[in-house]
């Protein structure tokens, strides 16, 4: 017998009775990533904000292929009856919402990517899955001394912020919130992203951090392959664009989904 998908779990915000968006997180990260757009958003739109597998407080699963993870959001489309829904996605969300929109199995409204190609990137984050892997959570009292026994291998505080915030006390111990040898071992699919070989003219925006280098100008071009209405525009931040600058994030959606500021 064929086993029954799960929910992913997810928080909303707004009225049933707007029309829907979904907004998906990155790696190593939950639902409370995007919280500030959601709050922003939720006076016009049903907001629905899902922790994607093996993150947050989601199902895990030993598969993270982009092909499972869209159909992640599909089946939690279904369930909530929602009808042709914005899709937001930050970096890995960014590809799960390509994704979902060339799988073609759900009509989506429009498509907003916040710093990602779909393309094959390095497998940069191997070191920070390596120190997560040896931290021992069996050693740590407290969340303050897990950032302080990750800092030689982490030295950027704010990241050692970000990624403690996975781990969770359950009566004495600690442990991960996310599936963390899912991840590990998964790391290199969700690098990757398949080959698509169709153009969609979905109205898509395609927002860039001005200091990172994940959309790259050769970027366009692949991405325009794909999607033929997709615009662009240049957010001064990292990778982590709605983290370091957040109202100009907001005001960017809001000007292209034409909400008044």
């Amino acid at each position: 017998m064929k086993k029954e998908r799960e929910h992913l779990f997810f928080e909303s915000f707004g009225s049933h009775n707007n029309p829907p968006i979904i907004l998906i997180h990155g790696l190593f990260g939950s639902w409370e990533n995007l919280k500030f757009i959601a709050k922003n958003l939720e006076d016009t739109f049903h907001v629905i904000c899902p922790d994607c597998r093996n993150h947050g407080r989601s199902f895990h699963d030993p598969c993270m292929t982009y092909d499972e993870m869209a159909s992640d959001i599909e089946h939690l489309v279904s369930h909530l009856n929602l009808n042709q829904p914005i899709i937001i996605g930050h970096s890995m969300g960014g590809k799960i919402a390509m994704q979902l929109n060339l799988r073609e199995h759900l009509r989506i409204n429009k498509l907003i990517v916040i710093d990602i190609a779909p393309r094959k990137y390095p497998q940069h984050h191997l070191g920070i899955l390596n120190a997560l892997k040896t931290l021992n959570l069996n050693n740590i009292k407290n969340k303050t001394q897990a950032a302080e026994a990750l800092a030689t291998d982490i030295p950027s505080v704010e990241l050692r912020q970000f990624l403690i915030k996975n781990i969770e006390r359950t009566n004495e111990t600690y442990m991960w919130k996310i599936n963390l040898d899912a991840i590990f071992d998964q790391y290199h699919i969700i690098c990757d992203f398949p080959v698509h070989k169709k153009q969609l003219h979905t109205p898509s925006l395609f927002i860039r951090g001005t200091r990172s280098n994940y959309i790259e100008k050769n970027d366009e071009h692949v991405i325009q392959e794909l999607f033929s209405d997709a615009i662009f525009c240049d957010i001064d931040a990292s990778h982590w664009v709605h983290a370091e600058n957040p109202k100009k994030t907001l005001s960017t959606i809001q000007n292209f989904l034409n909400i008044p500021e």
